[in-house]
């Protein structure tokens, strides 16, 4: 059954170009925020939805494509953000945290998640290699659409990087845990302690009946330094390596001073590890400065406050030590050259500032790459130079037409919301390549539902604040592995997702303010840039001034955004259920309907340059049609029968 049109489109529109189908739902999204999600997830009608309070509404658009949202929603590293359009009035949208918030209210506080059933049953198998986001997302996408899935893992708990190494602080093993049964109450298989090449080859699971399969096997494998005294002492770590064994249950410091060498996500959780490990001095060495940084902005913070150093500008040039030990990381302070391959400055040692900074162990994050020949038994799979699987774009196939790969072992080391990605397009095209119909092409994510916005006037809208999110106690913080970010609560929640802008409805075309500038040449309504390709709403912090509430905006709206609505004696102007204005109204002296604005029909009397006494009376057209009538009868006009129509219309 067609879905009633929530937002229809302005009368003065062209038809034939409908971004609605016959469902009310939008053909394409227009909202930055879900273009620019790597999982394509609806963005603005699930924060639409937790203003509402419909929370158990709300996971479901979210896990329409994304299996994990309470694992999202601590850390993820939010590019969605970067794309709000709220930014452009004060500051974006607390996108993540919304996320994690609905989640953990629906599976602490609500009934859980629902278990989605699917449409149809086939009998093929699929194999799914790794239980990390990539793997567990393919998995329940193609469960989702009714194949049966084992997941074969070589570690003895399933989760990947998200148990493995991110530390508990971040993301406590609990919510992993329990996102991952519900995946397996889909009917998902997870086989541990199962190594591909080890215990069996895909050739043996293709003797066994699985028809597809899908590698997520991460990037497990750390570059190395390559400084002097690297190899000479067992006191230099690799930072996923360390990470791992902390997370299994060795927590002992590695050295009362440690020096982590990196910049990215991975250098920071060792740092911040090391500290609730009880080291005394923890540095991090990094070869550009703070700013360039790749880790989470946040994270760099908390570091700070954490009493991590960061040295700067600085490049590590040998560890020196004796008798099996570490005493010295010599390093060479930097300036920074010209771009490299990446298009940061490169960093260029400065002759003659050598320096030794004591420590008694070294970590070693400077970045991972796939090791695919750690894994033998996958066939010829063709490999970039860099160690990554090769796969063709938007299918995730490699060159062996049955095998399919993503995550980190394909773009190398990359996030989670990235891999959940890569695992959901692998499963559509998996599906595809089983059913033996065409091969799925890049498409447009579309909104997943239709949700009415939460209607507020524009002085709340523009002035709610961007909510804080609360931390645990610094000394807490600092002496346990205990959850960091402590989350919104439902009242911040619900007031932080009614300052969303709704950017689905809204495609900011302009037409807008064309018409209002050209036709009425008031120029009431006002756009101004947003990053190259996008516009926003200028007026959302103060009223129009010189609208007229003519509605000729509302009738050239392609999208809906706009609606003008008349109640009592005042004429609403709503753009994405935001008022951004209101106009008083003039009462017909005929038949006593509220008819147009005053404004509006002082801005006609100007126009047509008509005498004073031709708008003396004030008559709705209808009855000014009367009046003229009786006028040339030369008889008294009689406004009952137009009384008596708008008392039956009301």
């Amino acid at each position: 059954m067609a879905i009633k049109r929530m937002f229809p489109p302005g009368r003065g529109v062209d038809k034939a170009h409908d971004p609605y189908d016959e469902s009310g739902l939008k053909r394409e999204s227009s909202a930055p925020c879900q273009l620019n999600c790597p999982a394509g997830i609806d963005v603005p009608s699930y924060i639409a939805l937790i203003a509402q309070g419909r929370y158990d509404e709300a996971v479901e658009v979210i896990r329409e494509d994304n299996p994990l949202p309470w694992v999202c929603g601590l850390i993820c590293p939010n590019p969605c953000e970067a794309w709000c359009q709220r930014r452009y009035l004060d500051k974006a949208l607390c996108i993540k945290d919304l996320k994690g918030f609905v989640a953990k209210q629906v599976m602490e506080k609500g009934k859980g998640y629902t278990i989605p059933v699917p449409e149809n049953r086939y009998d093929e198998r699929v194999a799914v290699i790794g239980s990390g986001p990539a793997g567990l997302s393919c998995a329940y996408f193609l469960a989702r659409e009714g194949y049966r899935v084992t997941i074969f893992e070589l570690l003895p708990e399933a989760g990947g990087m998200l148990v493995t190494g991110i530390p508990e602080f971040r993301l406590p093993r609990d919510i992993v845990r329990r996102e991952i049964r519900a995946i397996q109450d889909m009917g998902v298989e997870i086989v541990l302690n199962t190594a591909i090449g080890r215990d069996m080859t895909l050739d043996d699971l293709r003797a066994d009946g699985y028809k597809a399969f899908f590698l997520g096997i991460g990037a497990w494998k750390s570059y190395r330094l390559g400084i002097e005294g690297e190899d000479n002492f067992p006191q230099v770590l690799d930072v996923l390596g360390f990470l791992k064994d902390v997370s299994f249950g060795k927590k002992i410091k590695p050295a009362n001073s440690v020096a982590i060498v990196g910049g990215g996500n991975a250098a920071i959780d060792a740092a911040r590890t090391c500290v609730r490990l009880g080291c005394q001095s923890v540095s991090i060495v990094y070869r550009r400065t703070r700013s360039e940084m790749p880790a989470h902005f946040e994270e760099i913070i908390q570091t700070a406050e954490e009493g991590i150093h960061v040295h700067q500008l600085t490049i590590p040039k040998r560890i020196i030590g004796n008798y099996g030990k570490i005493d010295f990381l010599e390093c060479v302070m930097a300036n920074l050259g010209e771009p490299d391959e990446s298009g940061r400055r490169r960093p260029v040692s400065i002759p003659n500032s050598e320096y030794k900074m004591p420590v008694g162990a070294v970590i070693s994050a400077v970045g991972q790459q796939p090791d695919v020949t750690s894994f033998p038994g996958l066939g010829n799979l063709d490999i970039n130079r860099n160690g990554t699987i090769m796969v063709r774009a938007h299918t995730q196939q490699t060159n062996i037409p049955d095998v399919f790969a993503g995550g980190d072992a394909v773009t190398g080391p990359a996030t989670v919301v990235e891999a959940i990605g890569a695992g959901k397009r692998a499963a559509r095209a998996m599906h595809s390549y089983l059913r033996g119909i065409a091969m799925p092409r890049k498409s447009v994510p579309r909104p997943r539902m239709v949700v009415a916005p939460v209607e507020m006037h524009y002085t709340e809208k523009a002035f709610i604040q961007r909510q804080e999110i609360p931390l645990i106690d610094l000394d807490r913080r600092m002496h346990t592995f205990d959850q960091v970010e402590l989350g919104l609560d439902e009242a911040a929640a619900q007031q932080e997702a009614r300052r969303c802008m709704r950017c689905d409805v809204c495609e900011r075309c302009g037409k807008c303010v064309d018409v209002c500038a050209d036709k009425l040449g008031v120029a009431a309504i006002k756009f101004h840039h947003a990053g190259e390709n996008s516009l926003i709403l200028k007026d959302y912090t103060h009223q129009l001034p010189h609208c007229l509430g003519s509605g000729c905006c509302v009738r050239v709206c392609p999208t809906g955004a706009l609606q003008m609505e008349d109640r009592g004696g005042e004429r609403f102007i709503l753009m994405s259920g935001t008022i951004i204005n209101k106009l008083k109204l003039e009462q017909c002296d005929g038949c006593g309907e509220f008819y147009a604005t005053k404004v509006h029909i002082k801005h006609i009397e100007k126009s047509v340059n008509a005498p004073k006494e031709a708008f003396d009376q004030k008559l709705c057209p209808e009855c000014k049609r009367l009046a003229a009538a009786a006028r040339i009868a030369g008889t008294r006009p009689d406004f009952t029968r137009v009384r008596r129509k708008a008392a039956q219309n009301s």
